[in-house]
Parts: structure tokens; sequence; C-alpha cells
């Protein structure tokens, strides 16, 4: 069984989308995760804020916190995600909770906020836990996925 540090590992190391975009999973856990990713120009819209593509790719990857906290892989079957405010200053923090887990289905709620605590989006996603377990020969690697 992976511990949660593991899981958080693994996807640091083998997520190049997220890798690209700076995103960091700084806490894992069943219950509560916690994602960071810059802001800096390749992250912002033309009218210098944060570009709405990179605030859901932070809301996926902090869903990722808790949804795959249990060393299996759990993909986003649907989101609803509602942007409040403008991204203006980085770093942007992810902050998930479980709100409900079954046999197959969770569903989570993710805030972003950015470095002055400005609640930029909120987002509910429903995730789809799948049977595959994530590598444990993989989570403590470095490689390329």
């Amino acid at each position: 069984m992976l511990s949660h540090e593991d899981v958080r590992q693994h996807f640091n190391h083998h997520d190049p989308f997220a890798r690209h975009l700076g995103i960091e999973l700084l806490e894992v856990g069943p219950e509560h995760g916690v994602a960071v990713m810059p802001l800096d120009a390749r992250h912002r819209n033309g009218m210098g804020h944060a570009h709405g593509g990179a605030i859901f790719a932070l809301v996926d990857m902090t869903f990722a916190t808790v949804s795959n906290a249990a060393g299996y892989y759990c993909v986003n079957a649907q989101s609803n995600i509602s942007y409040l405010e403008p991204g203006r200053i980085g770093p942007l923090r992810g902050e998930a909770r479980k709100i409900r887990s079954g046999r197959n289905l969770g569903t989570y709620e993710v805030r972003i906020t950015d470095a002055d605590g400005t609640l930029v989006a909120v987002a509910t996603v429903t995730g789809f836990l799948t049977k595959h377990p994530i590598p444990a020969e993989e989570a403590s690697g470095g490689g390329e996925a």
C-alpha cells in the first residue's frame, strides 16, 4: 500500500502537464489536500490575470490530492467551476476536501485562492475511482511519464 507521500511524489514526478505549469502537490490525504501553482506569464490571459484554463488545471491537480490518496487512480468524471475573481498575485493555492465518497464515485470541493487570499474559484468535482493502483515502483521515481 502506498503512503500519502508516495502518491504525492508520484504525481509531482509523473505528470508532465502539471510540471509544465509548475503545479506542485504539497499535501495528500483522504480528507484534505493542497496544491500550488506559480502565476507567471505562461499562466496569464490577455488581460494579465490568471487564465481560466490554468486555474482549471490547478483545480484538477488539487482534486487529485484527495481522490488518489488511497493509492488508486481516480479520474475526473465531471466538474463544475465558478470563477469568482481574477487571480492577480501568485502563487495560486488550491485546497481540496472530500464531500462524499462511495465505491466508485466521489465528490470533492476545490477552492482556489491567490497570494492575497482572494477566492478566485470554487469547483465541485465528481471523480471515478478506477481499479488501477498507482505503481509503487514509480511513486518515488523522478523519471519522465
